[in-house]
């Protein structure tokens, strides 16, 4: 096991800029409860520690401090955010600008979320407004392809296929997809009715059925053409950080409808595709702390949590290391961890483990790879302004040109003037070898995977362009996300993802568990209101559902419930899933699966 790697110390002039003295009441804040003055002043059984500063622990530290209770937040790293947070190049910005800024992903806060852009707009942001007024809307989609095959760019706006019933729908479906995807017909017809069976299948079917076949086999992409697999088969993992061959049909599928939905208009909370208008930690992140603090939420950052305490059946406590190496205890009358599935089951010693089965089950939940990389040019590239898919990249790359659709002029603000432009690029297979060095890039050096990524760019983007779009005479330099470390065995990933495989919904707790004063808080919490793969959104109601629990064992009044939000069902389909629901309880198959 490789040692992680500590988190790198933030700049003076970001602490300066971000509010000195909360920086320095949190790093001042004991690890453990306090003083004895200061628990006496406190109202019996309202401590909560949140054990991570994730989104998930973010939002279950945010509804439970608007509902008075004492919240403290310990995170292991300097500043909050989790995976959310992004990425600054130590010491890069110079002449009074800031560092370099990078992102691990390409931040896309969809249409179809309602959990999380509720947050948004309940965040004050510094400039005036909130900060869900710093979304801006993505309105093009590119579809990138290599070998003189020309690309396909998208707009992101409202389509038209019928929704009257199942079988229009198919031909619709049918109809975008050979247009717009450029398929074969019988394959576009074939996937169209495989989509449109997910849609109409009851929860029976998609929990009982469908959870436990892969994408892959579900869509039958073995026996289809190049184009169909790495366009339907392997979008799901350029989209969703999933593995195609393990990936269940009813998680893709899920996700499928709600993009579909979120595409026709239908119950979506503003355009369907959307970043932030600055590096996400400055346009939400940080004034999302701040408003916390405000609230009373004390953050303590460097700390390590490493056991928990059970004792007649509670959590009494909880074990930490600070920065410095030392240790120390939490106390909290309810405790929610709100770290990711491959650190918080280090938690669970062989008390929980009896005390609660459940949490012994997430041991078999499987991680993933996905993670970021910046690219920082000297002039701006004539690349859309919205996403690329990089269709046929061995290392499913997804890049965004972000600081086209950032407010503020990027050379005045960040880096040393010299740089123009940032790319910020998603890598989500890390086990197939690449065009440059013929590895996988687990087994390739940091910089050899800065390389690898980029001339597969390039690959995607130069050959029909008719002039370069990248050129190695643009790149001023490259940052890769620093939760990459290298080692004597290749590459350590720091921050894996959830990797929401066939039947992994059985093995994933709800948010509160069997001891009556612990609850979960991250991506791999059930939640039931849209999707359920690793995203912003899931985070966040995995956060409201632990507060909402908490709420439930102090017994707080009804009145002050925390509120989920339920994805859109089309009422065209309400009656298919009826008959489908009859059909699944006689174990028929379903109507269109002949």
């Amino acid at each position: 096991m490789t040692t992680p790697r500590q988190p790198r110390p933030v700049p003076r002039r970001d602490v300066l800029r971000y509010g000195t003295a909360a920086a320095a009441g949190a790093a001042a804040a004991p690890v453990a409860a306090g003083t004895a003055a200061a628990r006496a002043r406190r109202p019996a059984r309202r401590r909560v520690a949140v054990l991570g500063a994730g989104v998930g622990g973010l939002t279950a530290a945010h509804e439970l401090a608007e509902r008075g209770f004492d919240v403290t937040v310990y995170e292991r790293r300097t500043v909050p955010g989790g995976k959310a947070r992004s990425l600054y190049v130590p010491h890069s910005g110079t002449g009074g600008r800031r560092d370099l800024p990078g992102e691990h992903g390409h931040r896309g806060v969809f249409g179809f979320y309602h959990n999380l852009p509720d947050t948004l707009r309940r965040i004050p942001h510094p400039g005036g407004g909130t900060v869900f007024d710093h979304l801006t809307a993505v309105h093009w989609i590119e579809l990138a392809r290599t070998g003189s095959r020309l690309d396909i760019p998208l707009p992101v706006r409202p389509l038209l296929p019928a929704l009257s019933d199942p079988l229009r729908l198919v031909q619709s479906l049918a109809g975008l997809l050979q247009q717009a995807l450029r398929l074969p017909p019988q394959e576009a017809a074939f996937f169209a009715r495989r989509a449109v069976i997910l849609f109409t299948s009851c929860t029976g079917r998609r929990f009982g059925q469908w959870e436990y076949v892969g994408w892959w086999d579900y869509i039958q992409a073995g026996r289809m053409s190049t184009d169909y697999q790495r366009l339907l088969g392997g979008g799901v993992q350029l989209l969703q950080a999933l593995r195609p061959a393990n990936a269940s049909a009813r998680t893709c599928g899920q996700g499928l409808e709600a993009i579909l939905y979120d595409l026709l208009g239908r119950g979506s909370d503003g355009p369907a595709d959307r970043i932030f208008d600055a590096p996400t930690s400055e346009a939400w992140l940080e004034p999302w702390a701040a408003h916390l603090r405000a609230l009373g939420v004390r953050f303590v950052h460097g700390c390590t949590v490493e056991g928990l305490e059970l004792r007649s059946g509670r959590i009494t406590g909880a074990r930490a290391r600070t920065a410095r190496g030392g240790t120390a205890r939490i106390d909290a009358d309810w405790f929610v961890a709100a770290l990711p599935s491959d650190r918080v089951v280090r938690l669970w010693d062989g008390a929980l483990r009896r005390a609660d089965p459940r949490l012994a089950a997430m041991d078999r939940l499987q991680q993933t790879w996905c993670n970021g990389i910046q690219y920082y040019l000297r002039a701006p590239a004539p690349a859309v302004r919205g996403h690329i898919v990089h269709v046929d990249s061995p290392w499913k790359l997804i890049s965004i040109h972000q600081s086209k659709l950032w407010r503020a002029g990027f050379a005045r603000t960040w880096g040393d003037g010299q740089v123009q432009e940032c790319v910020s690029v998603d890598v989500s297979d890390w086990d197939t070898p690449g065009i440059l060095y013929g590895r996988p890039a687990r087994e390739c050096t940091r910089a050899e995977v800065a390389r690898e990524v980029w001339e597969q760019m390039k690959a995607h983007l130069n050959d029909t362009a008719g002039r370069p779009v990248l050129a190695d005479t643009q790149l001023h330099s490259w940052y890769l996300d620093e939760a990459i470390a290298e080692t004597g065995h290749g590459l350590a990933n720091d921050d894996p993802y959830l990797l929401n495989h066939t039947g992994s919904w059985d093995l994933r707790p709800d948010a509160a568990t069997a001891v009556p004063n612990l609850f979960l808080a991250a991506d791999y919490v059930r939640t039931y209101a849209n999707v359920d793969f690793t995203s912003m959104e899931t985070a966040n109601e995995a956060g409201r559902r632990a507060a909402a629990a908490v709420l439930a064992a102090a017994g707080a009044d009804g009145a002050r419930a925390v509120p989920t939000f339920r994805g859109y069902e089309a009422p065209e389909f309400a009656a298919a899933r009826l008959v489908d629901r009859d059909r699944w309880r006689r174990g028929l198959p379903h109507l269109l699966d002949t």
